[in-house]
């Protein structure tokens, strides 16, 4: 495995394959059924189900338009023969006439402008069982049929944070994960108000206040929130004017001979500019040196790859959306460098997120690589965290409103998690495995052993792929945990349950599935790049235990980072009607940090402290945890 490793480093991408990587079109995670799977037809670049659904997710709405476009465009820029690009969700063809053209476009954008006398839906077809062909229909079906509906592929939520998907990829600045949360925050903000307004009026009940120049009782909800949405991501991604002009095009292509489109427009607008008017001053665009320090324990850059810079130390200190500040979230310091707490979770990470660890597994390889999105060009963690929301709302087959609740929601809880954990960091200043354990020697524990060539599996950096990459800035607490944390707490909340099943796939796995060297590099042999969760606390544990597989984090990381996740989105749902049922807070992590410190009764036990005992306890029972989950698959 080491020599196949030392070829595969050894050489760099052909600027072709970096390009082709980074631009790939993104596919929405999606659950599928095998049933409604297709086999390999003699056009492959041809939807023979519903033709005009390109990026085969079951339903036609502008992002297929949108694909076409795009991949016309880049076939464009690399003189191509006017066919398209293969593979999932990439099914251009929609006339089947074997050419890429702006026909195609067109026959989606006609499919997407029909309607049901006159209403606000998009014409979907029904996949699920053969229709009658009698034409003659009741007058409560007639009536059925013509009015608007919110399902999913009208759902301007979904549209719209699906296409936020692709600007996260395709935007060649501000990849980091400060900024994506920050973003995503208020261009759900947007929606949530928008159709808050346009569902309920004057008497809307919305996150921020808004002195509206128009009335708002007649408005139509579709085009406020598309408006909205359109207004926040234009002033966040200059860069992607283009592509955000042409989706609002088609979005509103339907509504424009709606009486009240024009002031619809407005108010989205308006919303829109009231929202970057809030966050204006946020101290998001802060400027803020790093000195490293030589202290041993301390945050040091990465010995394989010290010239990247460190990312976030002022993203601590930007203003929260929904909580009112970061000091009531923020954990208890690290295990002492000479405890015996930290001497397990580093054997652990040393034994385990090494490169060429012979422990770990390579379910667990897979796990690590599956949620990592460090990778420039995939758009940073905040991508994947999407599909899940993407997926589970597609799923579990919300309403308009639900959807705007729910992804306002989980993206603010998010983005306030992230000042959190960055707050966490750059406070704590703690050091990361890799320059721990090169300089284990230093760290005054008898159980720690040092080795000064240890190299982590590392996080995929999509530049020239280097061996161990570790992400620059503090190892603690983990920002992977945090925003799982913040994430699945608020689903769990949202839902009132924990209980739902999903699917999701990953674009880290799609690579190495396109790579087979890479793929066998490191040591895998994928079938698909998708991974079955029955519940959201198996997926957050999954997402935050996998960056210990990649070396770059030790357990407490995770563990306190997904409690203060959670913890935060207890808090922010506080901010959102979600009509849960479940008013129980049980189900949430009971997070004191000053419990810790308070342990009554008791003594030492084998040399550790009351605080150490009660640290290695909770270590123990949430590592027991994790390994029910995931079987005989981890330690």
């Amino acid at each position: 495995m080491a020599r196949i490793w030392d070829q595969w480093f050894g050489r760099r991408k052909s600027a072709e394959q970096a390009n082709r990587r980074r631009y790939k079109t993104r596919r929405r995670c999606r659950v599928e059924m095998l049933d409604k799977r297709q086999l390999l037809a003699a056009n492959i670049f041809h939807n023979e189900l519903i033709p005009e659904d390109v990026n085969e997710d079951g339903i036609v709405t502008a992002v297929d338009a949108l694909t076409i476009l795009n991949q016309m465009n880049r076939q464009s820029s690399s003189d191509g023969d006017g066919q398209t690009a293969s593979g999932p969700g990439r099914k251009t063809d929609v006339n089947n006439d074997g050419q890429q053209s702006p026909i195609d476009a067109l026959m989606v954008i006609n499919r997407l402008n029909r309607r049901d006398d006159g209403g606000n839906t998009f014409d979907r077809p029904d996949n699920s069982v053969d229709q009658p062909t009698d034409e003659t229909t009741t007058e409560e079906e007639e009536e059925e049929e013509s009015t608007p509906t919110s399902d999913e592929s009208g759902d301007v939520v979904l549209q719209w944070n699906d296409l936020f998907g692709e600007l996260l990829a395709d935007s060649v600045e501000n990849q980091n994960p400060g900024y994506a949360s920050r973003s995503m925050a208020m261009l759900n903000l947007g929606i949530y108000d928008a159709v808050a307004i346009g569902e309920n009026g004057s008497d809307a009940e919305t996150f921020y206040e808004y002195d509206l120049s128009v009335a708002t009782d007649a408005i139509t909800t579709e085009v406020a929130a598309s408006q909205a949405a359109y207004t926040v991501l234009s002033s966040l991604y200059p860069d992607q004017q283009a592509t955000l002009d042409a989706f609002l095009e088609t979005s509103l292509a339907g509504y424009k001979n709606d009486a009240n489109f024009s002031d619809s427009l407005t108010v989205g607008t308006e919303i829109g500019n009231q929202i970057l008017a809030n966050r204006a001053d946020d101290g998001s665009d802060a400027v803020v040196d790093y000195t490293y320090s030589d202290e041993v324990g301390s945050f040091q850059a990465d010995p394989l790859n010290p010239d990247v810079p460190v990312w976030g130390p002022g993203w601590g200190e930007v203003d929260t959306f929904a909580i009112d500040s970061t000091d009531a979230f923020l954990p208890d310091t690290t295990p002492a460098l000479t405890s015996q707490e930290y001497a397990a979770s580093y054997n652990e990470v040393q034994e385990l997120g090494a490169f060429d660890s012979t422990t770990r597994t390579a379910e667990q390889t897979e796990i690590g690589i599956f949620w990592a999105y460090d990778r420039e060009g995939l758009g940073t963690p905040l991508a994947i965290y999407n599909d899940v929301l993407l997926t589970v709302a597609a799923q579990e087959g919300n309403t308009l409103e639900e959807n705007a609740a729910l992804f306002a929601q989980a993206s603010v809880a998010m983005a306030d998690a992230a000042i959190v954990a960055w707050d966490t960091k750059f406070t704590e200043e703690f050091w990361r495995p890799v320059t721990a354990i090169q300089s284990g020697d230093l760290d005054g524990n008898a159980l720690t052993e040092g080795d000064p060539d240890w190299t982590a599996l590392g996080a995929p950096d999509g530049g020239d792929d280097e061996i161990g990459f570790t992400p620059q800035f503090p190892t603690y607490i983990s920002g992977h945990a945090t925003f799982g944390g913040a994430l699945f707490g608020t689903l769990q909340d949202f839902y009132g349950t924990d209980d739902i099943a999903f699917e999701l796939t990953s674009e880290e796995l799609e690579i190495l599935l396109e790579d087979p060297e890479l793929q066998e590099a490191y040591g895998l042999d994928l079938d698909d790049a998708t991974r079955s969760f029955s519940s959201f606390s198996e997926a957050m544990a999954e997402n935050g235990r996998s960056r210990v597989y990649l070396g770059i984090h030790f357990d407490f990381d995770d563990l306190v980072g997904q409690d203060v996740g959670q913890a935060v989105a207890a808090s922010v749902a506080s901010a959102f009607d979600t009509d849960s049922d479940d008013d129980d807070d049980s189900k949430w992590v009971d997070y004191d940090k000053d419990s810790r410190n308070n342990n009554q009764g008791g003594g030492n036990n084998n040399g550790l402290s009351r605080d150490e005992q009660e640290r290695q306890q909770s270590r123990n029972s949430r590592l027991a945890a994790v390994d029910s989950i995931f079987a005989n698959n981890l330690l």
